[in-house]
């Protein structure tokens, strides 16, 4: 009798020990799924059509006093942009590169910033001309250059340096193209020479945007704005 009922003791034992085992199983894959597949992704914005962007973008309008107390780490630097037609008072330009293994432009984290390539002249130079990038708009609100395509020629655009000097800007050419036309390299207005002054006696400065519809393909908008703009005062 001792034995038999060590015996179903026993038995009783493993199938609760089986029980907890199976509980345990299902709350760990339960956990996983969610955490994996369910659970919405952090640091990343929707995008009008449900797609995400491929870094974070921030929409909070940049005060007055941020303005103010915002430095560049060189007094050449661009620390300023106004576009007064488009009503951009000193939004602030922030420095930029290359995003990490490509050969694209880097963009700024705020909708409102302006960014301008670090390896493209600097305003007073004389030489080439500026590149500078910014947001046509975030997830709920309008970028900087939401209204760029509008703006035009002849249009004032001022750059104020990291010493306070200001450098104005005269707009020369706006055009709309697709990503396939800026990126062909025979295209005297794609990026291939977005780095060159539209008047090479002059210094320049260029900017670009990007609008149209977003592709789900390439994780862009499949159309920018293109302005090129030179040197006035």
């Amino acid at each position: 009798m001792k034995i038999k009922n060590s015996r179903k003791k026993a038995k009783k034992i493993l199938s609760v020990v089986l029980i907890i085992c199976w509980v345990c199983l299902i709350g760990y894959t339960g956990i996983y799924v969610y955490n994996n597949f369910l659970q919405p992704k952090k640091n990343q914005q929707q995008i009008p059509g449900g797609s995400t962007l491929t870094h974070q973008v921030d929409e909070t309008e940049v005060t007055e006093e941020k303005k103010n107390s915002y430095k560049v780490p060189n007094p050449l630097f661009p620390r300023f942009l106004s576009i007064p037609n488009l009503k951009i008072s000193n939004a602030r330009v922030v420095q930029l590169g290359l995003i990490k293994n490509t050969n694209q432009l880097d963009s700024p984290i705020s909708i409102h910033d302006a960014g301008w390539y670090m390896k493209s002249a600097l305003p007073g130079n004389s030489k080439g001309a500026l590149l500078i990038d910014g947001h046509n708009g975030g997830p709920t609100k309008g970028g900087i250059f939401e209204n760029l395509g509008n703006l035009s020629k002849g249009s004032d655009i001022i750059v104020e340096r990291g010493d306070g000097q200001k450098i104005t800007y005269e707009v020369k050419d706006v055009r709309e193209m697709t990503v396939d036309e800026i990126n062909d390299e025979n295209n005297k207005f794609g990026m291939s020479t977005m780095l060159d002054s539209f008047e090479p006696s002059k210094e320049g400065l260029n900017i670009i945007t990007c609008v149209g519809d977003w592709d789900y393909s390439k994780n862009t908008f499949n159309k920018r704005v293109m302005l090129r703009a030179v040197r006035k005062s």
